[in-house]
């Protein structure tokens, strides 16, 4: 429970999350590690080792995948703190700036790439650098790339060994809310998630049109193309090259290591790297971030020499697995889950770094007003709200009320005020594990892995949100019925 007297000082701070990318990834990020590797490919086959030769990733014989639940990246040896785990050159990665020929619309890009004006409409639409890297993607399987790069047949090989190690793409495609039906959305019972998905929606429907235009006229080009694909097999397509895209890519900036900014950040897919798994840097202890990544090696207007590199947080002990953080398109939960298509996992009770923003928060709906919440503050809106219903609350005892009323007229977090927000906390907690109505959905649908997927994560993200208002309404009757101090 929290400090009372810690709990008054946070209720009156304000609490509107930073949406703001820094240094971290905006849109992309790295991994979803709880997806599934393409049926008949076995981890325990995979040699990173091999795959960071043909890469030019050093160091290439310290890092393995693991094969037991979640897939994730190893250490075979120890690494120090503020020792490189990873380092793979830029040049190795796929670039959003660098689009394969057969796609020409990088002049008519207009997505905002402005780090201090960047909004949630851009953090999640697919356009721009999302389909520069998706055809890319695409150009893998078309076989059709023109660049020359040195030990191109290495590179070559690397990428087609990487893509063989991708999701399943049936499953990335239920992973992720933009492809989900009204059920499982409305499921969710989150309102933040609907609009993500709603301003997502038309985006990638953009981008789709446009990859899907251009993919045609290069199909159509090939001379041995000697069947004409569906035009909805390859909107799927572009679709899944999307999905790769907005689950794996990274942003970096291009700085110097002064921090003189040369230009626009650069959104990158890198392979090894995008492996790597999420956890906070906002939490100590035991399944925290014990990594970070950042771009060196780089000079003004010039990354040829540029590598991706992942140093350690911490000391890494052997077989532990590397873990950095995805920033914040992973935080609130439903904004992981809507950019990267898994829920983590809080630890509500973990130590938190000093003055760090809180990791997850939940929404809560009060007459008629939407607020979000995290365990330790309230907003300044909410304790006015439910000052101005806790007058009006005709059950509240006459006397105690008598004690706190200038308080209340001035709309402060007074006990009453703090109980009837936790009333009011406690019940959404409660609606939110209440079983919905399965609609018209067939019976036979919950044997579709994929639907079983969608599911499972809506789930996940009402859970998540319960144990969020739980703690919070909790803090909150700690506040109403304070533990008597102890006398000396």
């Amino acid at each position: 429970m929290a400090p009372i007297k810690k709990f008054v000082k946070a209720a009156f701070t304000a609490t509107a999350p930073n949406y703001q990318s820094t240094s971290k990834p905006g849109s992309g990020g790295s991994s979803i590690g709880s997806t599934s590797l393409q049926s008949g490919l076995d981890v325990a086959s995979v040699s990173l080792e091999e795959m960071c030769g043909l890469f030019k990733a050093e160091p290439a014989d310290n890092l393995y995948l693991t094969s037991n639940g979640e897939r994730g990246v190893c250490l075979y040896k120890p690494v120090k703190k503020g020792d490189v785990v990873l380092s793979i050159p830029i040049s190795s990665c796929f670039r959003d700036d660098e689009p394969p020929r057969w796609y020409e619309h990088l002049e008519n890009d207009e997505t905002n790439e402005d780090e201090h004006d960047i909004t949630d409409y851009e953090r999640y639409s697919p356009s721009g650098w999302a389909s520069r890297l998706a055809a890319s993607v695409l150009d893998l399987e078309l076989n059709n790339s023109e660049g020359e790069v040195q030990n191109e047949n290495d590179l070559k090989k690397g990428r087609e060994m990487w893509q063989s190690m991708l999701p399943d793409d049936d499953i990335l495609r239920a992973s992720l809310p933009v492809h989900w039906g009204e059920e499982i959305v409305g499921s969710t019972k989150c309102t933040a998630l609907e609009l993500a998905i709603d301003s997502a929606y038309f985006a990638r429907a953009t981008a789709v049109f446009t990859l899907t235009d251009e993919l045609k006229q290069v199909l159509e080009d090939k001379k041995d193309q000697k069947e004409e694909i569906a035009t909805a097999d390859l909107e799927r397509k572009c679709h899944d090259a999307l999905d790769i895209v907005q689950t794996r890519a990274c942003r970096v900036e291009r700085a110097t290591e002064d921090g003189a900014q040369w230009g626009p950040p650069l959104r990158i897919l890198a392979p090894i790297f995008d492996f790597i798994n999420h956890a906070s840097s906002r939490t100590t202890g035991q399944g925290s971030a014990n990594a970070e990544f950042g771009v060196e090696n780089e000079h003004m207007c010039d990354m040829h020499e540029a590598k991706l590199v992942v140093r350690a947080l911490r000391d890494i002990d052997e077989g532990e697995e590397v873990l950095i953080d995805y920033g914040d398109s992973a935080r609130p939960a439903w904004r992981c889950l809507t950019s990267y298509g898994f829920v983590p996992d809080y630890d509500l009770n973990a130590d938190t770094n000093d003055e760090e923003p809180i990791e997850n928060m939940a929404e809560l709906w009060m007459n008629g007003l939407r607020f979000d919440v995290d365990p330790n503050s309230v907003p300044y809106d909410l304790v006015e709200v439910a000052a101005a219903q806790t007058m009006l609350d005709y059950s509240v005892d006459e006397e105690e009320f008598a004690k706190e009323e200038e308080e209340i007229e001035n709309g402060m977090l007074t006990p009453l005020v703090a109980r009837t927000i936790a009333d009011r906390a406690t019940e959404a907690a409660v609606n939110l594990v209440i079983e919905t109505e399965e609609g018209d959905s067939e019976e036979d649908v919950w044997d579709k892995a994929e639907f079983v997927q969608a599911a499972s994560l809506a789930n996940r993200l009402r859970w998540s949100q319960h144990e969020v208002l739980m703690k919070f309404a909790k803090n909150l009757r700690g506040l109403c019925n304070p533990e008597p101090e102890e006398e000396d």
